[in-house]
């Protein structure tokens, strides 16, 4: 194993969690930590943009980070940019809470990292649940998150908003607000986390759908409907075959038909 190295421009893949026990330095380096813990032990200063690509896990509430480890110093103050790109993945409305936080970088003992001042940092967090959103904490390198489902749905029933016009809009989004306020891990409340992954005209669809679903109607009323469908079905037969028979011509014994002579 190298004691020091130089990363100028290089891309370093960590593909599982390890201790990494080495001297860096690098210039224009992006680290790929995907779901992966790093303990970095050594001295390493980086310089010029450090991207460092990432995972957020919404049930594990952690991922890909590094550990400075005790007696250890990582040096950011000399980088420009230090890009954070973060892939949030499993984010449930259901599991959000106060203590729903990932730090990217952290250390054992105070003074093991030498930050990049705030307003270099740029960070890009890629997120497929509309409810959740993301936070960030520039002077620790943490990441919260929070449930915005209340926004979303104001925003979307707004004068102007995506469902502001969609026929029976005020039930809909009656029904949404029912549906965010369930207890959490209700039917209803897990029903609605899976909206948040849907654009708005399909969650708009899928809560049509449950709207109209709601009620069970009893076993009488539901054999009665299907008597009145049978009866429908039945009826709309007769008068294709009806209309069928009228615009067909006449059918003729063998040996009636005319022939050209």
């Amino acid at each position: 194993t190298a004691t020091s190295f130089t990363t100028n421009g290089a891309t370093i893949n960590f593909g599982n969690s390890l201790a990494f026990n080495s001297n860096i330095t690098g210039s224009g380096t992006t680290i790929n930590l995907g779901a992966n813990q790093v303990t970095y032990t050594g001295t390493g200063s980086f310089t010029d943009t450090l991207t460092l690509n990432t995972t957020f896990n919404g049930v594990a509430k952690s991922d890909g980070n590094i550990l400075i480890k005790s007696g250890s110093t990582l040096d950011l103050s000399g980088v420009s940019t230090l890009a954070l790109v973060v892939t949030a993945t499993n984010f449930d409305i259901n599991n959000i809470s106060p203590d729903t936080k990932y730090t990217v970088i952290s250390t054992e003992t105070a003074g093991g990292l030498k930050p990049t001042p705030e307003e270099n940092v740029k960070i890009t967090v890629n997120n497929d649940n509309r409810f959740v959103d993301f936070t960030f904490d520039a002077s620790t390198l943490t990441l919260f998150a929070e449930d915005i489902a209340e926004d979303v749905i104001d925003e979307d029933f707004e004068p102007g908003g995506l469902l502001a016009n969609i026929p029976n809009a005020a039930n809909i989004k009656k029904s949404l607000e029912l549906m965010k306020d369930a207890p959490n891990g209700s039917d209803a409340r897990q029903a609605f986390n899976n909206f948040g992954l849907m654009i708005p005209l399909q969650e708009a669809d899928a809560t049509t759908y449950l709207i109209q679903d709601v009620v069970k109607p009893s076993d009488t009323i539901a054999a009665i409907n299907n008597q009145v469908i049978l009866s429908n079905i039945s009826s709309s037969l007769i008068n294709l075959n009806a209309r069928m028979n009228a615009i067909q011509p006449a059918a003729v014994a063998a040996g009636d038909e005319d022939r050209d002579a």
